[in-house]
């Protein structure tokens, strides 16, 4: 057989296959496509009939109107303040505390301990600063919007009634490192004038169980676990960041 009658047939042979094999495809495709529609189509006829069928009772206005007072009463809740930092904006007005300037996009904890260290502690003074000083102090990143830090400190102090706070205690620390301590009980211990872990190891139980309302406190709170703790953090929050001059 010559070479050229041998490809033909193998030419031929490939052509069939192909041709075979969609011709399958395409029909296996079309009713599967179609089991699918009719599928669909039974399963909307059944809910039509359950919503709004003979088997649904009737909707009426009051039964509409219920509906609705439903779905008012459900939205506060959705809507409801999750616990977070910024909370400390609800501090009295112009108490003598540091303000939480993590609350403001962009400062993290790093920032705002080496904002601390030269003496940046509330909204209002952070918000008299310009771009140049702020990038400088906290050694931010090049990409870091200052400005947009030192808009955000003027709106949050306005808003909590914090235009002109200052703070002249000592070196505020991280609470929320106790286990233990979340953002709603250190805001409680600050309101208290608890702003370091000396402070509080110095506290004794019975103290911090006055400070700590009993509707935040919950289940029982290991206060003598917080004592504990802060005795062990005491002086070592700003160990590892070297003063800025």
């Amino acid at each position: 057989m010559e070479l050229s009658s041998l490809l033909g047939y193998i030419l031929a042979g490939l052509l069939f296959g192909w041709i075979t094999t969609t011709l399958v495809e395409w029909v296996w495709y079309r009713g599967r496509r179609r089991r699918i529609e009719m599928a669909m189509a039974s399963s909307a006829f059944r809910g039509g009939r359950q919503m709004g069928g003979r088997d649904a009772p009737p909707v009426t206005g009051e039964s509409a109107a219920a509906s609705t007072r439903g779905r008012e009463k459900a939205r506060p809740r959705a809507e409801k303040p999750k616990r977070g930092r910024a909370k400390r904006g609800k501090a009295q007005p112009l108490a003598n505390r540091p303000d939480n300037l993590t609350a403001v996009h962009g400062i993290g904890g790093l920032y705002e301990r080496r904002l601390y260290q030269v003496g940046i502690f509330t909204w209002d003074q952070l918000s008299r600063m310009d771009a140049g000083s702020l990038q400088e102090i906290t050694r931010a990143l090049p990409g870091s919007n200052t400005r947009a830090w030192i808009e955000q400190a003027g709106e949050l102090a306005k808003a909590s009634g914090r235009v002109g706070a200052v703070y002249d205690g000592p070196l505020p620390e991280d609470l929320t490192r106790i286990v233990g301590i979340d953002q709603v009980y250190e805001d409680e211990l600050y309101d208290a004038g608890i702003f370091t872990y000396r402070q509080l190891a110095e506290r004794a139980p019975d103290e911090l169980a006055r400070i700590i309302p009993a509707h935040l406190a919950g289940d029982h709170l290991d206060f003598a676990g917080w004592i504990a703790q802060a005795d062990s953090l005491r002086d070592e929050y700003y160990a590892d960041e070297p003063p800025i001059l």
